[in-house]
Formats: C-alpha cells, structure tokens, sequence
C-alpha cells in the first residue's frame, strides 16, 4: 500500500468511529479513489452514507457538522485529504440502478469496492438490491465478497447517540427533519441551477448526490475504446488509469 493511502486510511478510521454519534446513521462507507486503491497526495476521502427513512436530513446535518468542527470537511479551495460529503442515501434508495447511466461501469465498480467502516446490516441489502451490478465483472461470484473496516463499538459515542436518538425519534424529530429538509433541497438546487452541467447533480427526499463533474460518461467511455465489452477486473481498471 502507497504510504499516502495508509495515511488516508488511518485518517478516515479516526474520524469516520466518532459518527457513531450520529443518530439514525445505518453506515458509512469510503468509496472512489480511496478504496479503488487510486488516491494520491492530492486526493480527498470520499464518503457513501445511508440514514434511515425519514432522517435523511438530520443525518447529513450531524455528519457535516461535526466533520466541520473537526476541520476535516473539503469544501471550497480546501480540498486535499479532506472528507468529501457528496452522497446520501436514506434506506429506501439502496437501488441504484434508477441513477445509472446506459452500461454504467463506473457505478456497477463503484458498487462493488465500497469499504464500509459503520454498517449495522444494512450493506447487504445495498448489494442484493443491486444485484445487476454483477453482470459486468469477470469473476461475478467475487461480488458479494468485499473489504470492510468496520470499526469498534464505542460506547461514549453510542450513549450521545441514543440520547439524540431519543430526542429526535418524536414528533421534534419529525418537525426538524421537516425544516431541515425544506432547506437543504431548496439550497441544493439553487446551487444545481449554477453548474454548466448538474446531470451529476441528485436533489431529492430520499437522495443527496453532488457530483459537480459526474465522471460516468467519461470513464464508459475510456473503458469502452480500451476493453470493448470485457468484463471489469481490478487489474483492467488499474491499467486503464495508468
């Protein structure tokens, strides 16, 4: 392993344990470059977060609060080695062959190497339910096994939780996931409206992906003028980034 991604990794263990505090979270995982073994000096953390239907909002606003205390959070020109919060997902959207583009490799690879770090199950269901994924690997019976760093129970981590848990699962819960939510789509599109190209761009109750360049269309792309219709291995996709 590059000495920059075992600092990266290191990075993203010691900070992804303190979301345990983070009420209704079912996982997070490290997902890009990270875990497709690409990062450099240069690149960010990026993260795939589930919450649980009906507290997708109260789940991203603790997530990025307390990575923005932390000092930890890309956004603006801070961007290297800094956590990248651009996909959430309530449990209810696990499929996500409704975002795919036409033979979207990228996706089905993005799928498949996620590195869960929080999961209490949930992962499972994320790759049953997308199990069309598997069509495009050579070695489809490798699909369900995968790279985890699930990390220890905390337990101070978990008391704050239950007690926010406890605050939030009522009708204030309801009402903060309300407003919350009111405000987070309208400034999200508002932003969307800005970019040249907002395809990348995913703006709804149950799903929050900001990708201002969406690199779908340029990776099938490339994969289609090297590989044809050949099946993804690792060592195909590390020789078409070389």
């Amino acid at each position: 392993m590059k000495e920059i991604e075992n600092k990266l990794w290191n990075k993203a263990r010691k900070y992804i344990r303190i979301l345990q505090i983070v009420p209704f979270l079912r996982m997070v995982c490290v997902c890009n470059n990270l875990a497709f073994g690409l990062a450099d000096e240069e690149s960010d953390i990026d993260l795939f977060v589930v919450a649980k239907s009906g507290r997708l909002f109260i789940v991203r606003t603790f997530v990025t609060l307390i990575l923005t205390f932390f000092g930890v959070r890309r956004h603006g020109d801070k961007i290297k080695q800094r956590f990248c919060l651009s996909f959430f997902i309530d449990d209810t959207a696990l499929d996500l062959s409704k975002v795919a583009i036409n033979n979207d490799v990228y996706l089905a690879y993005w799928i498949k190497s996620q590195v869960p770090f929080l999961d209490d199950g949930i992962s499972f269901r994320l790759l049953t339910e997308n199990e069309w994924a598997k069509k495009y690997f050579e070695h489809q019976n490798d699909f369900f096994i995968r790279k985890n760093e699930i990390l220890p129970v905390y337990k101070r981590y978990v008391f704050f939780r239950s007690i926010f848990k406890f605050i939030l699962s009522g009708f204030f819960g309801d009402i903060s996931e309300k407003i919350l939510k009111k405000w987070q789509i309208k400034r999200a599109l508002y932003k969307a409206k800005k970019l040249p190209d907002s395809s990348g761009i995913i703006v709804s109750e149950h799903m929050l992906k900001f990708h201002n360049i969406d690199m779908r269309k340029h990776f099938q792309k490339l994969w289609t003028t090297k590989y044809g219709d050949s099946k993804i291995t690792d060592d195909r996709l590390l020789k078409l980034y070389s």
